[in-house]
């Protein structure tokens, strides 16, 4: 199986994820990465790996920068080292510092965002030992050094021993100066041996300088002497400094024996560290090449990429295969994409069950596979006694005798290095004895056996790498349902061959070089119908698209149109209740009006308040709901001439009575309009006023004047209670009175026409004044 994932070049892959590592051990755990051939493995890498993905995208990272170093601290302890030095303190101080940060932040994006259980057998390794990195911390300096405050005694043997340094300094300083005069001392300053401030003198003249020898230049020219003057307060300075050493390997020795005690935790942490770093490595790789993991299902790979090759260069293709195939033959043209193809589909496989993730798009899927097996490229050996094709049989062998469900087989050129045709024979029973076991195969050929094995065989399918016979150049895209010609004629043209050679070898190809002119024909016949269907698809997409763009703006201006409408509506029905108000009002006022002037003023306001809701009815449009089915009894409607609506309280055959507020009409069903019930009680059209009226005026013995008078009360007060007509009565006498009557009716717009009495009616002595209905429109 390692030998299968060498031949995709899995590890290649390897080495781009290592490479994002912070550590070694995170990087030797990516490169014994292998493929999850249990679908519990396989889903656990993944949910690894998008976890740590989404932690990226939460710039939250593993700090195992310093993992190394704290790898080397346990390996030292391990050796028996009993001190560490400082650097080595504030190492392990710092990682237990940073992963208890780390720790931290997933906590909080796990309560925030999401569930990071699948790292929780990583994080519940590292230890939360606080105390002991805020003490190594403390007792250590950011360079590297003891810190002056790790402890009291510390700082008080610092202090002494700066201040006797200070002290000898500025003794010997005034030493050399006198001496210097002297011509004793050679052109140098004081310097330190062995700790023990000297003066660089002369080696002739060293009996002049009282004091210790501590060394000699290399030429014997220069003798460097201990001041006698200073060799007590050297003593005092050494015996500090010895003390000052002593306390700074105790304090060192305290804290490397408390990283002792947790020894084994500390492991614990550079294990856990290092298994994230590869993870968050895995995550890194899987942001940057976006790949993706591909539900379980049918090899369906969009945009199927090698990831290998830079993203500029992959060419992208699509391997679609349904539900039943058990082997997929790729033909095609040399150098035409065949094994490239064959890695991609491998590389996909193992990718996406390493945690890794494969090179396709979102909506691909793929099934799952418990052992994937390869065959590709040369592996003669001569040490073996192995010739390529016998190296290929080996292998062959290999997956013929395990089981194969649930495995796939990569084959690249099974037949290659024999005999065409027994080759291509026992390639085609390998086939039919990995199918039969349950094994998915993809072999690429160019033997036009294995081709025509393919076809009409249940599960079988063929395939091809596309190439282009105008610039005859390979374009290594992937055609599926057609087997490929391997132009190997046209190859050969493109590289000069003699015309002559090329010509015989076509007439000894006889029947296989029509059946590649055919396939090539089929090929491009069919890219172009593809092209077609592609350019139909963007027609058709575009045509939707610009569907719904229209829809949306239709919508936009119905909903725009309703609103407007909901306003109008809203506005007319305050202004109905304000003209209403006024009418009630003016015709409360004319009911009680004995004054002529006064209502013929009434009257004129009445009409002026009318036609307010009718011009703004002509100003806006509010669509009503249209009248269904026949008006019976109990119906609401709308009355023609009237405003606010009514309810029918019988009905005729083309007449009905209608209750409109106090008022009972009977109208023409024409002019009755059926509504939907009010949610609330409607308007009155008459406005309520107790209002009577008679269908008969008699005016015998009124002056003119008074019986005008009366007459015009009757007519108004008919109006408004809806009576068609009146029989005003003046008798025949002088004719004074009916002369009057007419010339008033004759010019009152309120009266559609008037006529004498019939015999039977009073004659001469009475006129039928028809009153106009759609005046009580008006008011």
């Amino acid at each position: 199986m390692i030998s299968s994932l060498v031949r995709l070049e899995f590890r290649k892959v390897l080495e781009d994820i290592a490479a994002r590592t912070l550590c070694r051990i995170g990087s030797a755990k990516v490169m014994s990465l292998t493929p999850g051939w249990r679908r519990e493995k396989a889903s656990e890498r993944r949910r690894e790996t998008e976890v740590a993905a989404a932690l990226l995208d939460s710039d939250i990272r593993i700090p195992a920068g310093t993992n190394d170093s704290l790898y080397d601290v346990c390996g030292l302890l391990d050796d028996g080292v009993i001190v560490l030095d400082p650097q080595q303190l504030r190492t392990v101080g710092t990682i237990l510092a940073e992963m208890d940060r780390f720790v931290e932040s997933v906590d909080r994006n796990r309560n925030e965002t999401a569930d990071h259980s699948v790292l929780d057998k990583h994080l519940e390794r590292i230890p939360r030992l606080k105390k002991l990195s805020d003490r190594l911390i403390s007792i250590t300096t950011p360079d590297g050094e003891l810190s002056s405050d790790a402890s009291a005694e510390l700082s008080r043997l610092l202090r002494q021993v700066d201040r006797l340094k200070r002290r000898l300094s500025k003794r010997i300083a005034k030493i050399s100066s006198s001496l210097s005069n002297r011509k004793l001392l050679r052109d140098i300053p004081p310097t330190l041996r062995d700790g023990r401030y000297v003066l660089p003198v002369i080696s002739s003249r060293k009996s002049d300088v009282r004091g210790i020898v501590h060394d000699r230049s290399e030429s014997g020219e220069t003798i460097f002497i201990e001041p006698s003057e200073l060799v007590g307060d050297g003593n005092a300075m050494r015996e500090a400094s010895l003390d000052l050493d002593f306390e700074k390997r105790r304090i060192l020795k305290k804290a490397s024996l408390e990283i002792r005690e947790h020894l084994d935790r500390l492991k614990e942490c550079f294990e856990a560290s290092a298994s994230l770093d590869a993870i968050f490595a895995r995550a890194s790789y899987h942001r940057e090449h976006r790949t993706v993991f591909p539900p379980e299902g049918s090899l369906s790979l969009r945009n199927l990429r090698h990831p290998l090759i830079p993203e500029k260069e992959v060419v992208g293709n699509n391997v679609e295969l349904p539900e039943d195939w058990r082997v997929l033959i790729v033909s095609g043209p040399n150098a035409g994409g065949k094994s490239v193809l064959l890695k991609a589909v491998g590389l996909a496989v193992v990718t996406s069950q390493s945690g890794i993730g494969s090179c396709v798009d979102v909506d691909s899927s793929i099934p799952f596979f418990g052992r994937v097996y390869v065959s590709i490229g040369d592996q003669q050996s001569i040490a073996r006694h192995q010739s390529t094709y016998s190296a290929r049989l080996l292998e062959q062998l290999e997956m013929l005798r395990t089981p194969g469900c649930s495995s796939l087989a990569l084959i690249d050129e099974p037949a290659a290095g024999t005999d065409p045709l027994t080759g291509a024979a026992l390639a085609a029973s390998v086939l039919e004895h990995l199918s039969e076991s349950g094994c998915r195969v993809i072999v690429t050929t160019h033997q036009g056996q294995l081709k025509s094995f393919a076809h009409g065989k249940p599960g079988f399918f063929n395939g091809c790498m596309n190439f282009r016979k105008d610039s005859l150049a390979p374009d290594y895209t992937f055609v599926a349902g057609i087997p490929g010609s391997s132009f190997t004629l046209e190859i050969a043209r493109r590289m000069n061959f003699p015309d002559s050679v090329l010509s015989r070898a076509q007439e000894l190809s006889g029947d296989s070089f029509r059946l590649d002119r055919m396939l090539e024909e089929i090929t491009s016949a069919r890219k172009e119908v593809l092209i077609q269907l592609e350019e139909l698809g963007m027609e058709r997409e575009e045509s939707r698209k610009s569907f719904e763009r229209n829809e949306a703006e239709l919508e936009r201006e119905r909903n725009d149109l309703l609103i407007q409408k909901k306003k109008i509506e809203k506005d007319y029905l305050e202004l109905e209740r304000s003209v209403n108000s006024r009418a009630d009002s003016l015709l409360a006022r004319l009911a009680r009006s004995e004054s002529p002037e006064e209502r013929r003023e009434l009257r004129s306001k009445i009409r002026e308040v009318s036609r307010i809701p009718h011009a703004f009815k002509g100003k806006s449009v509010i669509d009503k709901e249209p009248a269904f089915g026949d008006i019976e009894p109990g119906d609401w409607v709308n009355v023609k001439g009237w405003s606010g609506c009514g309810k029918v309280e019988e009905t005729g055959k083309d007449q009905a009575t209608v209750i409109l507020g106090n008022l009972k009409l009977r109208k023409p069903l024409s002019d009755l309009e059926k509504i939907s019930p009010p949610d609330e009680k409607p308007s009155s059209a008459g406005w309520n006023i107790p209002v009577t009226a008679e269908t008969e005026l008699d005016l015998r013995g009124m002056s003119a004047d008074e019986a005008l008078d009366e007459l015009d009360r009757a007519i108004d007060d008919g109006i408004v209670a809806g009576i068609p007509f009146i029989n005003v009565i003046h008798g025949k006498g002088k004719g004074i009175l009916m002369k009057a009557v007419v010339d008033m009716v004759r010019r009152d717009g309120r009266i559609t026409s008037f006529r004498q009495g019939k015999p039977s009616e009073g004659g001469t002595g009475v006129t039928i004044v028809l009153l106009n209905t759609a005046e009580k429109k008006s008011l």
